[in-house]
């Protein structure tokens, strides 16, 4: 079995040198240089990198925030279309005299338009069909009723017990 190069191929100069060729001419004040230069460079990119997190982790929590803002100006706005319907309910209920337990039953309707129509409705069955009966004005007495010491209670008393 042959063996392989696991390696990484070395970087190549523009001059086709690799790093390491370099550094032997450099020296050894050339290759410290060269390796104090390259720690440098390693420690930039890791501050680079923290930092760049940190960037995300502020623009995720301020995204959070707008997020949160967002969600509760869509609850308000919710809250605030719901009492618009509820009021414009009640004001229709109350024009056409409709009352509370019979509007929160049969006005349902989400524009004025519907709870108009619905309202209207409803007033014209309720004038049909009336909830108390009307008066019979042929029964009971007629006029004032006699006085005590008077001669009609005597008269109406005789005619009752069949006395002349």
């Amino acid at each position: 079995m042959s063996e392989q190069d696991t390696t990484t191929p070395k970087e190549v100069t523009e001059t086709g040198a690799t790093p390491a060729d370099v550094a032997d001419k450099l020296g050894e004040g050339g290759k410290r240089a060269l390796t104090a230069e390259r720690e440098a460079r390693k420690a930039a990119e890791d501050a680079a990198k923290a930092l760049q997190a940190e960037l995300d982790q502020i623009k995720q929590a301020q995204m959070s925030d707008l997020e949160k803002a967002q969600a509760q100006a869509r609850s308000y706005e919710k809250a605030a279309t719901k009492a618009s319907a509820e009021a414009l309910r009640w004001r229709i209920a109350a024009r056409h005299g409709i009352s509370d337990e019979d509007a929160e039953t049969f006005l349902t309707g989400t524009d004025e338009e519907s709870l108009v129509k619905q309202a209207e409705r409803l007033a014209a069955l309720a004038v049909k069909a009336p909830t108390t009966p009307r008066p019979d004005r042929t029964q009971g007495g007629t006029g004032d009723p006699p006085a005590l010491n008077s001669d009609a209670l005597e008269g109406a008393l005789r005619s009752k017990l069949g006395i002349a």
